[in-house]
């Protein structure tokens, strides 16, 4: 007898072309749930409101009880947008990048009845506010991150783009004699997550680095300080493959190996020390691969879906909200993108549309600003206007 699932409405901000986390979020869920996936940036034509009654409508005619809405980078998705979708779902916000967008997504939060988050520091922050909130791993798919049966050939593997210290610590390595073999996301050998996977198979280490830098980011309230030390998705995902991970350090980690099952180094000569002794013990290399594994297979889809399911079907009361003023700029802000993004697109309809609607028919908490959000619509206009013909001639 098949399972009776509930149905999942997951809002994506845009089709990406770069990293389509979106494919890992409809198989986890696709596990529990029937799952449906609808993204925004394919909906532009449309104003907010006629947006919202377009998901209303999947909402009814799928019976759907829970939405989840993608947070982090400014969008649509605002507190005024999800108070326009059914009431009678349950609402999540999902967040990847939430140390940098911390202060907009707390404020979008308030709107939902649970908040789900890639970092498990992001998780305590949340709580801290009164909200049910949970850590979420996004690769961590049983079925491609898995023990392929493949010969480690590899000493030491990194994966991903090559910024920050990350140059400077592998021909450090390199340097020390270590064998050291390095891939980006576009390289035919891993632009897959199979390739990935059965890569990572392939290699007895593999170097994940948290150092991310903070001063090239927009909105990012920490901008101040260079560097923030950020979770990585590699640290759970490495294990399923049946492979070690060596991790640069960062608190986030330790939340989720509290028995430390992931070996760390703050420096390029620790990295070096680390892995030196592992490669000259097969012995303890085993011993550690093997009980990081055991850890990374609690956050494996298919074992983690349970909690997840659990955690949204939780009746549980949630403690006391901490109470919220919504503050002029989060209004600002999400004003501003809702018109521009019509801009950019070309939509001439849905930008005149987004205008009154974002300019008079949406009430705003802070009346001291709606003279400046005229003044913004009528500039917005006038440079539409002009514009508008000259991308048709182009196009």
């Amino acid at each position: 007898m098949s399972e009776n699932k509930d149905s999942i409405l997951i809002l994506f901000k845009e089709r990406k072309k770069e990293t389509p986390n979106s494919f890992f979020y409809e198989r986890k869920f696709s596990r529990k749930y029937k799952t449906k996936i609808i993204y925004i940036s394919d909906y532009l034509t449309l104003s907010n409101k006629k947006l919202a009654n377009k998901i209303n409508k999947v909402i009814k005619d799928q019976n759907i009880s829970v939405v989840l809405f993608e947070g982090d980078h400014i969008s649509i998705f605002d507190i005024k947008f999800l108070e326009l979708i059914d009431s009678n779902v349950k609402k999540g916000l999902f967040l990847q990048d939430d140390y940098m967008y911390h202060y907009i997504n707390r404020v979008t939060a308030s709107a939902c009845d649970f908040v789900f988050t890639g970092c498990p520091l992001s998780v305590l922050k949340f709580q801290e506010l009164g909200y049910k909130s949970l850590f979420l791993p996004v690769e961590s798919d049983g079925s491609i991150f898995k023990n392929y049966g493949e010969k480690k050939i590899y000493d030491v593997l990194f994966f991903g783009r090559v910024k920050n210290n990350r140059s400077e610590i592998t021909n450090y390595l390199k340097q020390k004699s270590i064998n050291v073999m390095e891939c980006g996301p576009y390289d035919s050998i891993s632009d897959t997550p199979e390739k990935l996977a059965k890569l990572i198979n392939q290699s007895k280490i593999v170097l994940n680095f948290t150092e991310s830098d903070n001063t090239n980011k927009k909105r990012n309230p920490l901008s101040h300080i260079k560097f923030s030390y950020e979770m990585k998705g590699r640290v759970y995902f490495t294990g399923l493959c049946d492979s070690l991970c060596v991790s640069e350090y960062a608190p986030s980690n330790e939340l989720l190996f509290n028995n430390k099952e992931l070996p760390y180094f703050k420096s390029k000569d620790e990295c070096l020390n680390v892995v030196k002794d592992f490669l000259s013990n097969d012995s303890k290399l085993l011993e550690a691969t093997k009980k990081y594994k055991e850890k990374c297979l609690e956050y494996e889809d298919s074992n983690y879906i349970k909690k997840i399911k659990n955690f949204i079907d939780d009746k549980t009361k949630e403690s006391k909200r901490v109470e919220l003023n919504i503050p002029y700029w989060y209004e600002f802000i999400f004003f501003k993108k809702n018109i521009m993004l019509r801009f950019r697109s070309n939509k001439f309809f849905s930008f005149f549309n987004q205008i009154i609607e974002s300019t008079f028919l949406t009430k705003y908490k802070s009346k001291f600003m709606i003279p400046i959000y005229v003044i913004y619509s009528l500039i917005a206009s006038i440079f539409f206007i002009f514009k508008y013909p000259l991308s048709k001639l182009k196009s």
